[in-house]
């Protein structure tokens, strides 16, 4: 009979590790954006600080209109998510005063990774302070950028071009606003 029962044992704790989802974990910082500016004094250039890390940004990961978790970005504006395989995922950065962004993250392929126990996603996230301008809000509704499982490489891939598109949009809206806050 014990023979039966570490039987069943060993077979129950096989079956439920082969029957895990594959995860992305999509993680990074959140920090204070600032527009880019085509600068030709390399000296100025060194000079800028870095980007000011932002605590407070609520981070939501949605399927559909359904909301799955909610965390808060830590003090340094570190974040993490885990995703699981099989759905398409938005996840949405917000923070009092900012512009928010979102990103959309199509996981419905993703497989075990070889080498760790999730796929890996790191991912920076810049902030924008809000301004009054309705365009700009719109964007806001919009993911900033999309990527999807690739199975030839096992990994997400970015959709660069529709991201530029975006961005370029973003910056030529924003740069009134922020070029004369500036001075």
């Amino acid at each position: 009979m014990k023979k039966i029962a570490f039987t069943l044992l060993i077979f129950c704790t096989f079956l439920n590790v082969w029957s895990q989802t594959p995860q992305v974990m999509f993680y990074g910082y959140v920090e204070e954006g600032k527009l880019e500016v085509e600068e030709t004094d390399k000296k100025k250039r060194s000079k800028e600080k870095p980007a000011a890390k932002l605590a407070g940004v609520n981070v939501y990961v949605y399927e559909g209109e359904t909301l799955l978790s909610t965390q808060t970005a830590r003090e340094t504006g570190f974040y993490a998510a885990i995703l699981n395989s099989g759905k398409t995922y938005h996840v949405v950065f917000e923070k009092e005063g900012y512009f928010c962004k979102s990103f959309e993250l199509d996981c419905t392929n993703v497989t075990y990774p070889t080498e760790d126990a999730a796929i890996k996603c790191l991912t920076d996230v810049s902030l924008f302070k809000k301004v009054d301008d309705a365009d700009l809000l719109n964007l806001c509704k919009v993911p900033f950028a999309k990527a999807k499982f690739d199975n030839s490489i096992h990994n997400l891939v970015w959709d660069m071009e529709y991201t530029a598109r975006l961005k370029t949009k973003f910056q030529t809206l924003a740069q009134p606003y922020y070029t004369a806050e500036a001075k």
